[in-house]
């Protein structure tokens, strides 16, 4: 069995619900357990209800009923919208790094509508972490990732309070941060597992390549280029290609370290699948304080977790739940309710459960 968010115009006769329904103004219309008949759909359509959830045995499940890939809070025909345009913003990015790569002169003005014009579609900075997430995986994950980057990059900066020519150099930072590799072979950065000390020196490259690439260019700000030759170096002087440590980083170059890892952690790699968000939260919270830049760090992480509030998530105990609450002290561990029960994913009781998936 599993849990479907169904609209009403699949139901069918002879379905569970799996929790108690209640209409927009909160009155109840149907308890959990009620086993669907002709009437039940007709009171739940008087009451406008759009979506239940019901039990679904999962091999005789149509094909049109299964669990979605997005959650029931956002309209597939904006996700499908944004599908589009999402892939055509990508093949303008392939086509415009290829192009520096190659040696052409770099248009500012067209990378920037790359980023602006995707932002431009949402209401909300939560709605765009979240249709980013329903989007993945693209095939080629180096372009969308830039992309990608240059997304969160603008997130975070809204989130810090940036002003609109910083929000558009951020912009332009995230979608070339990634340049110096159109001078890596493709075989390296496609290899699947790990790679040799070797082959991880010659990656490492790119940060000097791109910067070599538009250190001459007169329209491209010296924040921009530094964010691009810095953007893989720590606070604690263990990052590269100079070791630089704290205040001796730009902070561009310190949003962009926090947006790269972020992308790369929730994609599919050749060496693995996606993390979920809030695994990657945790790991943030674990193990790259005193690495990325504590400030920039506390405001992502405290503005992530919120964006997946109302989200339905994949518990390892394999119930299905929403996020209700973010646990200010442990983020990656929100209270979530399934069916009318609360859980507490940080409490003692449920220190083996946790979040699986966002569906």
């Amino acid at each position: 069995m599993k849990v479907v968010n169904m609209p009403l115009s699949k139901l069918y006769v002879g379905l569970a619900l799996y929790e108690d329904v209640y209409n927009t103004l909160g009155a109840f219309i149907l308890s959990k357990g009620t086993i669907i008949a002709e009437h039940h759909i007709s009171r739940l359509m008087m009451n406008k209800v759009e979506r239940v959830k019901v039990l679904v045995e999962e091999e005789n499940s149509p094909e049109d009923t299964q669990i979605p890939s997005i959650t029931s809070i956002y309209d597939k025909v904006k996700i499908k919208s944004f599908r589009t345009k999402y892939i055509q913003q990508v093949d303008e990015v392939t086509l415009v790094i290829k192009a520096i790569g190659q040696g052409s002169y770099v248009n500012i003005n067209e990378i920037h509508n790359i980023s602006k014009h995707i932002m431009h579609e949402f209401d909300t900075l939560s709605d765009v972490v979240n249709y980013l997430h329903l989007v993945k995986p693209l095939d080629d994950y180096t372009y969308a990732h830039s992309l990608n980057v240059s997304l969160m990059a603008i997130i975070i900066g809204k989130w810090m309070g940036f002003n609109e020519k910083q929000l558009d150099e951020i912009a332009i930072a995230g979608l070339l941060h990634d340049l110096g590799k159109t001078k890596i072979s493709q075989e390296l950065l496609s290899k699947p597992g790990k790679l040799t000390p070797k082959e991880f020196d010659e990656i490492k490259k790119h940060t000097v390549l791109g910067f070599m690439m538009v250190e001459k260019a007169i329209n491209i700000s010296p924040d921009i280029k530094y964010a691009i030759l810095m953007h893989h170096e720590k606070i604690d002087g263990t990052g590269y290609p100079t070791g630089a440590t704290e205040n001796q980083i730009p902070l561009y170059a310190r949003i962009i370290a926090v947006a790269d890892i972020y992308d790369a952690m929730t994609s599919n790699r050749t060496y693995r699948d996606k993390l979920c968000p809030f695994e990657v939260i945790k790991d943030f919270e674990m193990q790259t304080y005193g690495k990325l830049d504590t400030e920039v760090l506390s405001v992502f992480l405290k503005n992530i977790a919120n964006s997946y509030l109302g989200d339905f998530v994949e518990l390892s105990s394999g119930e299905i739940a929403e996020v209700i609450f973010i646990n200010p002290n442990r983020i990656w561990q929100p209270i979530v309710k399934s069916g009318n029960d609360f859980i507490d994913l940080s409490s003692r009781e449920e220190s083996s459960n946790y979040i699986k998936q966002i569906i």
